[in-house]
């Protein structure tokens, strides 16, 4: 099991289907957390003060069992809605979906239902100061939203959804985030082999080809190589209309973060220590630092002078080296696998009647069309020239517009507009 789960080096998310690291007995049943059951684990115990600092960071094995099993809907919810019966009423995913499902919130008590807010609230009350403050000291908000493609029982795609990075996802990667430093930070200074997520300074000259590009989207930037512009900058996209596209070329224009057996630092987080931690189920990367993490524990009921530990530097050298790679694999296979699933949904609206129609924002204009991006699906397409047929269009003297002839009807750079599918294809 080890050896095959080193091989494929993490679990990989197909649409509708998920490749698991290790056996799905094993990945969603005794090593996932279930409502309601004990599981053993290994934890990061964050005291936090009135101010939300860290004042005390403990480790241990111990068990966890889950109180209550939440989608992101349902936190938002709990954080941001007063009506509890609304709360109540929102339904649990498909099984199909999500596999097993906890008790639907419609079965809990008003007390069950209050208490869970209480905690909820009190978690995120930490989180957002934690999130504040990583934010204030030159974090990059890098988030960014994603298509999640629904698929029936059948694996067929039939309904696109856009997720957006808000308050409840935020909850959860806040308190991931700390629990990531926390081990790095131990594993660092007890000098411990081990496995580090790291993110190296972009190369300058492709922070200078991304300046060229925002000037030919007439965005003003200053000093790329300076972190506090980066932040400028990032806020100004995230306003813009075509923002999601030029966040993507910003990320492009960034190093991939890796793992690597030295502790070199996140250029994202703005972070000296930081590693993967979280999630053994579904990366080995964290199940290195899991074990490392159980060497130093084992080792505190040790006499003076013990070490032992699984691994050496040469090995998690190796090791760093091959599961960057099969991250990149993984990450190339769910893009794939997107954009699969994104084209068989689009074929499949070709049949529908009357047509849906999407809305879409124009990202560039030439004499023989527009581009266009679907806000929802941030799917790419073109509208031909040929196809406006009220009229005769030409483009505008600044090259920003196509523009009627008699009726002077703009398709605009950044304009919104509804469409409907013609073709679909890759």
């Amino acid at each position: 099991l080890d050896r095959e789960a080193q091989r494929r080096g993490n679990s990989t998310y197909l649409v509708g289907v998920v490749i698991p690291m290790l056996p799905e007995k094993l990945s969603n049943g005794l090593c996932s957390l279930v409502e309601g059951q004990d599981r053993l684990c290994k934890a990061v115990f964050l005291t936090f003060g009135p101010t939300g600092k860290i004042k005390q960071t403990t480790y241990a094995n111990t068990v966890i069992r889950s109180r209550k099993r939440l989608t992101y809907k349902q936190a938002y919810a709990f954080l941001f809605e007063h009506d509890l019966e609304r709360v109540r009423a929102l339904p649990l995913p498909p099984k199909h979906q999500t596999g097993s499902t906890g008790r639907a919130l419609r079965d809990l008590s008003d007390r069950e239902l209050t208490d869970l807010q209480h905690w909820i609230r009190a978690l995120w009350r930490i989180a957002s100061r934690l999130r504040q403050d990583r934010m204030a000291h030159g974090s990059l908000d890098l988030d960014m939203p994603e298509t999640k493609i629904f698929v029936d029982e059948k694996g067929y795609a039939d309904r696109l959804e856009k997720i957006e990075h808000d308050e409840s996802h935020q909850l959860i990667e806040e308190f991931m985030l700390a629990a990531n430093e926390a081990v790095a930070r131990l594993t660092r200074t007890r000098r411990l082999p081990s496995l580090y997520r790291v993110h190296d300074e972009p190369d300058i000259d492709r922070l200078e080809e991304f300046h060229q590009l925002l000037e030919s989207f007439e965005i003003r930037a200053g000093d790329l190589t300076q972190r506090a512009e980066l932040v400028r900058l990032l806020a100004v996209l995230h306003q813009h209309p075509q923002g999601y596209t030029l966040r993507t070329q910003l990320l492009r224009s960034l190093k991939k973060a890796a793992y690597r057996h030295t502790p070199d630092g996140h250029f994202g987080l703005h972070k000296q220590d930081y590693t993967h931690f979280t999630s053994p189920i579904r990366r080995y990367a964290d199940l290195v630092v899991h074990r490392v993490l159980g060497d130093y524990l084992a080792q505190q009921d040790q006499p003076k002078g013990h070490r032992a530990s699984t691994y050496d530097l040469t090995r998690v050298e190796r090791m760093g080296e091959h599961l960057s790679l099969t991250e990149i694999n993984s990450a190339e296979a769910e893009r794939d696998s997107v954009k699969v699933k994104l084209l068989e949904f689009f074929e499949r609206e070709l049949e529908r009647r009357p047509p849906t129609r999407f809305a879409a924002v124009i990202t560039d204009v030439r004499m023989n069309g527009f581009f266009i991006e679907l806000v929802d699906s941030m799917a790419f397409g073109f509208v031909a020239t040929a196809t406006l047929v009220d009229d005769h269009y030409v483009l505008a003297d600044d090259d920003s517009a196509l523009v009627g002839r008699r009726r002077k009807r703009r398709f605009a750079l950044n304009a919104r507009l509804d469409v409907e599918i013609g073709r679909a294809h890759v």
